[in-house]
């Protein structure tokens, strides 16, 4: 899978938070495998530390979590159990930073090289500083869930980097859920709903508060490791990602792996070793556009159902529906339903 996000691509989200997800609900006596029932998931693949997840497929396991337990209120459940090791390479050059400040810069600065989720901004006042969390791509908006398990797992993490309780408000764009109150005393301040944005709103003085693991050489080597890292995949576009801009035409539809391969002057053989290399395959690939495309083009309401099939190359209407239900959890129609009334 591509480890950042490029311009049309879903957004993603790291394999950890899938691993988190699993250990919440094992909680409730459901494994794991019963969390990835028809996800098309390996649990081996969200090992690897280059693991990212589409958001959709990841909403799905949300809803699906949330099923199996029972509980509305599982995105606290997961912001409680939030640590900064889940953030690989980023989360190791936080830890040894010498201040919440400096910590959240890191985060700031190089949050994509986790998730492609969102953007994070930092706005300072005298006496106050708002982080704020803006999707990067409005056809995936932040769910309830979502922003629930960011809000309360930036503050975990900010206590467990200090040593100490943080203080502050949430502030959220959705409004108060029935079961708020059975949460309210595990968060760390206010909760303000109804906003019009997700973040966090805390005192300007936290931003100098010294963290426990601080190591200013450490700190100034891993940041060195996160510029290269983000430097390198924003210039150098992977194998996979090269394969997906010749693999669609808006026109001629889908080409074959022969013929993205003459495009790259390679043979088929070798274009399949470079794959594999990086974990996919052209036929994975080729999912992957499908499923991005679809998802765009029923979202956008521009388009049947029976006209997107066509559009993507499937025999059917049947056979389009089943895959767009393998994806998302829901038929074409519901899963449009759903997000507009989540935007509601």
């Amino acid at each position: 899978m591509s480890n950042l996000s490029k311009s049309g691509a879903i957004p993603t989200v790291p394999g950890s938070y899938v691993l988190l997800l699993a250990d919440v609900v094992s909680r409730w006596h459901f494994s794991m495998d019963t969390l990835l029932e028809g996800s098309q998931i390996h649990p081996d693949q969200l090992l690897r530390s280059d693991c990212r997840i589409e958001l959709p497929r990841f909403s799905a396991l949300i809803k699906r979590a949330v099923e199996l337990t029972g509980e509305p209120g599982l995105g606290y459940h997961l912001g409680l159990q939030m640590k900064v090791s889940y953030h690989g390479l980023i989360g190791q050059a936080a830890m040894v930073a010498q201040t919440i400040g400096e910590a959240v810069d890191i985060l700031r600065q190089y949050y994509q090289l986790q998730s492609s989720i969102l953007s994070i901004s930092l706005e300072r006042q005298e006496d106050r500083v708002t982080l704020v969390f803006e999707e990067n791509d409005l056809q995936y908006p932040l769910g309830r869930v979502g922003a629930q398990f960011l809000m309360l797992g930036f503050a975990t993490m900010g206590e467990s980097l200090t040593g100490q309780p943080m203080t502050g408000e949430g502030y959220v764009r959705f409004s108060r859920p029935d079961y708020f109150d059975r949460y309210q005393h595990l968060l760390p301040g206010k909760v303000r709903f109804n906003q019009p944005f997700n973040g966090l709103v805390f005192p300007a003085e936290l931003m100098e508060r010294p963290l426990v693991m601080a190591d200013p050489i450490a700190a100034r080597l891993a940041r060195e490791q996160c510029k290269q890292e983000l430097n390198r995949l924003m210039a150098e576009p992977s194998m996979a990602q090269l394969v997906r801009d010749l693999a669609f035409d808006e026109v001629q539809g889908f080409a074959t792996l022969e013929d993205v391969a003459a495009k790259l002057h390679q043979s088929p053989r070798t274009l399949q070793r470079r794959l594999g290399v990086e974990g996919v395959t052209y036929r994975e690939l080729v999912e992957q556009i499908r499923r991005d495309k679809a998802l765009r083009l029923i979202l956008a309401g521009s388009h049947s159902v029976g006209q997107v099939a066509d559009l993507l190359g499937y025999g059917d209407v049947t056979n389009f529906s089943r895959a767009f239900r393998r994806w998302t959890g829901a038929s074409p129609r519901s899963y449009r339903q759903q997000q507009e009334s989540s935007k509601t």
